[in-house]
């Protein structure tokens, strides 16, 4: 009796994991949809953010269920989804400093944090380029 409680009571934290990973996914993408637009990043580098922030969701079931490391979720991801190679995708990471660190971490809290800190980039790019705006010659300094 005892070991059916645990059983039930861990696949109702894995489903609420799952769920909490859809929502940091759709959070995510609404961040970087309003902050992309006025992002000075290359459109390619944004579209490796929204990837791997698409990516949650599968990546938080495959290193529930089947115990891979991050890099191997990612991989599968990738095949499944051809929008984007792999390899670009871990050259993106390593082009940016910030993101290495929840990248090695090698879990779901490291990668959760590294899509975070992919949105935090588009939004502090975004806000540079809007502080940036030249005033008119007629505006008083």
């Amino acid at each position: 009796m005892e070991y059916k409680l645990r059983d039930q009571e861990s696949s109702h934290i894995q489903q609420l994991t799952y769920e909490l990973a859809e929502e940091s996914c759709q959070i995510l993408l609404q961040q970087l949809l309003h902050d992309k637009i006025n992002s000075r990043l290359p459109a390619s580098e944004v579209f490796c953010i929204e990837t791997l922030c698409q990516a949650i969701p599968m990546i938080c079931k495959e290193l529930a269920q089947k115990q891979q490391s991050l890099p191997q979720a990612l991989k599968k991801y990738c095949k499944r989804n051809l929008a984007v190679e792999y390899s670009e995708l871990e050259a993106f990471i390593n082009r940016h400093g910030r993101l290495i660190q929840g990248w090695q971490k090698n879990s779901l809290a490291g990668y959760l944090q590294l899509c975070q800190s992919g949105v935090m980039l588009v939004k502090e790019q975004s806000y540079k380029e809007i502080g940036k705006t030249p005033r008119p010659l007629s505006e008083p300094v």
